[in-house]
């Protein structure tokens, strides 16, 4: 098992100074071999509610004084002293605040000193006063010269959780140099805005490893989330063999992880989602639920779900249909009696239980139905409801969104975000940082807190992860863009502008308008490239190629770079097939701007051998699954090779958009990563414009995984009347290559005849070629 190295979250000598109006650089001059003249810039992550400081500080010194408190977290005491270690204390004198030892130098009290006696002391050896916090899982930490040329740092939590986030913070704040870490003269007071901030392991997929869910553990604690629930789709005995009970093996997994999760002060959170198979009125069913619950309850788990998402609501039992089919909606009306038998018998049976969680079957919808008012009436108060926002992955969650959802269930809500989930499109990857949460998703707004859905990809998720524990804990103060240059400094300090470039390079979500930062600094260069092409201009050309050819060096290079660099060989693994795409687009890009450059300079012979090294790329990409948001790229590749795309930003019309985001234009916008897709019917049909009439004799059709079976490609000089050039009748997707006599056309159209599937039709690029004969 890999060893989890919990060590300075971000160290103060990281380059941005990023809590904006209370933070700047710290002019303290370095002691021993270090310039007087250099300065610090101190970094907290996520940022604090409140941090002032001074032009002052002091170094630790080999021998520190540790004063607690009977009690003190034990988790919190051990980071301290792993932090103290690696910060070059090699003495740690130990004492208790009734009778503290004074003699080192420096003087760390830890403890959350209630009793106001305790207070005292503290305020008369070291002249800081107002150290109250009153907030649930808040801190302070406090770095101070004291009485009698003592230094010191007090580290006070209102409760065990907010001592243990204290270290974390001060872990933070000490500043890196030869012999042992200086400490800046700070006030910090900080707490959490949601109560609850967490991930769910709730993918369908192969779910993570027990060591990916160990290393998640340790990251939540590091980062101030307090919250994990265990429900990963395709675990057996969490959802189709719910009713068995977890061999030994898998329950010594979960005790560790149990175990795990509260040395980092996250609550363990074990769901059953038994909706498919279950009798909702069956005594024996409700008797195998709490059975497998108290075995979890047994290792230690004091938090439980009972999940009622993704499945069929109809009553499948006589049992069911005789006892609920008179109520006004059955299926809400025999969930209620489960979920609140199972909150009876169990949950409020056994002291020390948390509240139970549940996911209703309509969970994702704008507004109210029949199933949710009934639910909402039937399900005892007390129990949480877990919402997506509106829809399956909400581009955006707002307050007045949330009002209107307690409205509508009149219970705490409790956020599951599906980002940055990837199992619906298994081949990317989403390393953006979250946006389009409102500040305010509060209690007041019925919002308890929000729990991320990862990827299937545990050690790439803590990229995104990073961003949405910012966001939880201080969300008045996040910002997407400076959280995100944080956590990549984390993550890889070392290769923070190669790990830069792939997460640009895995950028686009629904939540960010699919933005793809690669593609908005190439495309630009691409289109200046292209007009000096058709213009002959030989000397902008060459200048605009050599600006593209930087670019794709940058991605050939950033795999190389990442792979020396990254020393964790488990993101390197998940990653693999991405990092060679993204090598051999750099590869191919070079070999497409020197095939055009030397078209322009008449050498034929240098031109054919990059344009052999082009397909051989082109080859080799498309054996690779993964994708990557660079969608200007492959067209760009597509033109050097077959010619002007005459469909490329020309006006486009469809019979639907499946939504008012999946509009026709982007399968006509020269990015193969944005798409438009109909509403779900055999027939639709996309058409465009291509501004005059051309010879035409080749299309090609990049489709999405919903994809026409059998379709027509029909053209048109005038728009209103068609001729088919092409019936398929036999697709089995990707990228259909479409071949046919040239003929003369202004319109060409795509006219669906059967889906592959129950959803729609739905492009990336729809594209049209010139006849050369």
């Amino acid at each position: 098992m890999e060893k989890v190295v919990k060590r300075k979250a971000i160290k103060a000598v990281v380059s941005a100074c990023l809590v904006s109006g209370l933070l700047a650089p710290l002019d303290i001059p370095k002691i021993g071999k270090a310039k007087a003249s250099e300065t610090y810039e101190i970094t907290v992550s996520p940022i604090p509610k409140s941090l002032e400081k001074t032009d002052k500080g002091f170094p630790l010194n080999p021998k520190v004084g540790l004063v607690t408190e009977t009690g003190t977290d034990p988790a919190a005491v051990a980071e301290l002293k792993q932090a103290l270690k690696e910060a070059g204390v090699t003495t740690v004198v130990e004492s208790n605040i009734k009778n503290p030892m004074l003699q080192a130098p420096v003087i760390i009290w830890l403890g959350e000193f209630s009793d106001p006696d305790e207070m005292k002391i503290i305020q008369q050896y070291t002249g800081l006063q107002d150290l109250e916090m009153t907030k649930k899982e808040g801190y302070i930490v406090a770095s101070k010269h004291g009485t009698n040329n003592k230094k010191h740092i007090v580290i006070s939590g209102h409760d065990e959780t907010g001592t243990y986030y204290g270290t974390q913070t001060f872990e933070q704040i000490m500043v890196e140099r030869k012999g042992t870490d200086w400490i800046p003269e700070v006030e910090i007071k900080d707490w959490p805005t949601m109560p609850i901030r967490g991930s769910i392991e709730g993918f369908y997929g192969a779910p993570w490893s027990h060591e990916d869910r160990l290393r998640q553990l340790a990251f939540y604690g590091k980062h101030k989330m307090n919250s994990y629930i265990y429900a990963p789709k395709d675990d057996p005995y969490h959802r189709e063999r719910w009713k068995e009970p977890y061999p030994v093996g898998k329950i010594a997994e979960l005790a560790q992880l149990v175990k795990t999760a509260k040395e980092n002060h996250v609550t363990f959170t074990f769901a059953i989602s038994p909706g498919n198979t279950i009798t909702y009125s069956s005594e024996s069913d409700l008797k195998a639920l709490i059975d497998k619950a108290q075995a979890m309850w047994d290792i230690g788990v004091r938090s439980f779900a009972l999940y009622l998402d993704d499945i069929d609501p109809s009553l499948h039992s006589p049992e069911d249909r005789a006892m609920f089919g008179g109520d006004p909606n059955p299926p809400a009306a025999a969930q209620a009696y489960l979920l609140n038998r199972f909150n009876e018998e169990f949950i409020k049976k056994h002291s020390g239980a948390e509240r139970l969680i549940t996911v209703p079957t309509d969970y994702y919808q704008a507004g109210t139905t029949p199933y949710r008012k009934r639910f909402a009436e039937l399900v005892q108060s007390d129990i949480i409801v877990q919402w997506t926002g509106i829809g399956v992955v909400a581009p955006t969650i707002t307050s007045q969104d949330a009002d209107k959802i307690h409205g509508i269930f009149k219970h705490d809500l409790l956020i599951w975000d599906n980002y940055p989930v990837n199992d619906f499109d298994r081949n990317r990857l989403f390393l953006a940082p979250l946006t389009g949460r409102d500040s305010d998703l509060t209690p007041e707004h019925g919002v308890i807190g929000l729990t991320a859905n990862p990827m299937n990809e545990a050690e790439a998720s803590k990229i995104p992860l990073f961003t949405v524990a910012d966001y939880m804990w201080n969300p008045e103060a996040y910002d997407p863009a400076d959280s995100l240059k944080r956590s990549l400094k984390e993550f890889a300090g070392a290769a923070f502008e190669p790990l830069n470039l792939f997460v640009e390079a895995s950028y686009a979500t629904s939540l960010n308008n699919n933005r793809e930062p690669v593609s908005e600094r190439v495309k630009p260069l691409i289109e200046q490239f292209w007009t000096a092409a058709e213009a002959k201009d030989f000397q902008a050309v060459t200048a605009a190629g050599e600006a593209l050819l930087q670019e794709f060096a940058r991605m050939k290079q950033a795999p190389k770079q990442l792979r020396e660099k990254v020393a964790n060989p488990n993101f390197l693994k998940e990653v693999d097939g991405y990092l060679n795409k993204l090598e051999l687009y750099g590869q191919a890009g070079e070999a497409a701007v020197h095939m055009v450059l030397a078209q322009q300079n008449g050498d034929t012979a240098e031109a054919a051998a990059q344009r052999l090294e082009l397909k051989q790329s082109l080859t080799a990409l498309d054996k690779i699954p993964q994708k990557l948001s660079i969608g200007v790229v492959p067209t760009f590749l597509e033109r050097a090779l077959n010619g002007k795309n005459l469909a490329e930003g020309k006006t486009a019309a469809a019979s639907s958009s499946e939504v008012s985001w999946l509009t026709p234009d982007l399968a006509v916008d020269g990015n193969n990563n944005t798409r438009w897709a109909s509403l779900y019917s055999d027939n639709q049909w996309i058409s465009v414009d291509l501004g005059k009439v051309y010879s035409i004799d080749k299309v090609k059709l990049y489709w999405e995984a919903a994809y026409g079976k059998q379709y027509k490609i029909q053209v048109s000089k005038d728009g209103n009347q068609w001729t088919d050039v092409y019936t398929e009748l036999n697709s089995n997707g990707g990228t259909d290559e479409i071949q046919f006599p040239a003929v003369e056309a202004r319109y060409v159209k795509m006219q669906g005849i059967k889906r592959a599937s129950d959803w729609g039709y739905s492009l990336y690029e729809f594209s049209v070629f010139e006849s050369q004969n």
